[in-house]
């Protein structure tokens, strides 16, 4: 019996200790099973935390390399602005170049242009001052042609007794012969039929008609220009001289041409200036050349001789010039014009031609006083 509960004492002992060694075991392996999952938690841990660090890392490296990117780009942007910049900056310069280049050429070729344009004014001015030398010179024998058609109206005029008709006519017929601009001044006429005469009073151009410049030139100065060579006064003098001589004869010309020789055998000639005395300012009329002539001396004249010499074709007619006409030196005249003097008298008297009233064509052209030559 006792054996009994000895055995099953000991067995219970043994069970006892197998359920202790079970327990403690079962501890042992929970303790393991609790490490292994705190080890399996660390892991977990460590592996996310590395997980998160790598991805804070992935995140800070695609950070960086987004930023750098935007750097790059940035840059880029930068560059190919900056060369953009340049680009149009080297196309404005090239084009301010090319601007400057032409604007150059355009000065160039305006310059020239202006230069070429005042060597061609400088030429035609000039072309003008000697056609106007030549005009003058050319007065008298530039005489023009069918006046004799103004002398057979002239005579018809005549023929109707109308005395004042004739002496109209002709000074209409004078006037309506073409001069040069500048030289064709107004005609004054009257008639003196006992005396078979003709007064001609011509109106002559100022000395301004002849030109006070030789010529005209380039000058090449700073800014250039056009600039006058003046002629000299003597030669001024010398031309109004002779231009002078050269209008009286043609007027007293076509005063013969105009005029029939039955009716007209000479012709009283005064040239008058309508001029400013300098002294007074008053308006003045000087008397350049005055002259009496008979158709026959005159037709001694050979007038279209290139070598005549007009003054002194004057002086061989014995007429009166004045010795300074570019001063507007005055001479007496051989008849003064006074139409009230050669008014035609009633029908009774019109055998005589005039009135009783003094005859001036028939007075002593010199009246007492010397004829003054030059």
């Amino acid at each position: 019996m006792a054996a009994q509960v000895l055995q099953v004492y000991q067995q219970r002992q043994k069970a006892k200790a197998a359920a202790a060694k079970r327990a403690e075991a079962e501890v042992a392996r929970q303790a393991r099973a609790a490490e292994r999952d705190a080890a399996e938690r660390a892991r977990e841990n460590a592996r996310r935390d590395r997980e998160a660090a790598q991805a804070w890392s992935r995140a800070q490296k695609e950070k960086q390399a987004q930023q750098s990117a935007d750097s790059r780009r940035a840059e880029q942007i930068v560059r190919d602005l900056e060369k953009r910049d340049a680009a149009r900056a080297k196309e404005l310069e090239q084009k301010r170049r090319a601007e400057a280049r032409e604007q150059a050429a355009a000065d160039r070729r305006a310059k020239q242009e202006a230069v070429e344009g005042m060597r061609r004014e400088a030429a035609a001015r000039t072309a003008e001052v000697e056609e106007r030398l030549r005009v003058l010179a050319s007065v008298l024998r530039s005489r023009p042609d069918g006046l004799h058609q103004l002398r057979l109206e002239a005579e018809r005029a005549f023929g109707q007794g109308d005395l004042e008709g004739f002496a109209v006519g002709v000074e209409e017929a004078l006037g309506s012969v073409d001069y040069a601009q500048g030289l064709g001044g107004a005609r004054r006429v009257a008639f003196a039929p006992e005396s078979r005469e003709l007064v001609v009073e011509v109106e002559l151009p100022g000395q301004a008609v002849v030109p006070s410049v030789t010529q005209y030139r380039f000058k090449a100065s700073a800014p250039p220009a056009v600039v006058q060579q003046p002629r000299k006064e003597a030669e001024c003098r010398t031309l109004y001289r002779d231009l002078v001589a050269r209008l009286a004869l043609r007027a007293i010309d076509e005063a013969f041409a105009v005029t029939p020789p039955a009716l007209v055998d000479g012709v009283a000639f005064n040239g008058k200036v309508r001029a400013k005395d300098r002294a007074t300012g008053k308006a003045i009329e000087p008397c350049l050349v005055s002259v009496r002539v008979s158709r026959e001396s005159f037709a001694e004249l050979v007038l279209d001789e290139p070598e005549l010499d007009p003054v002194a074709s004057l002086h061989h007619l014995n007429a009166i010039v004045s010795q300074h006409p570019y001063d507007l030196e005055p001479v007496r005249p051989v008849v003064t014009f006074d139409l009230s003097r050669y008014k035609i008298a009633p029908e009774r008297d019109v055998v005589a031609g005039l009135d009783s009233r003094p005859d001036l064509v028939a007075m002593d052209p010199s009246g007492g006083c010397s004829r003054k030559s030059g």
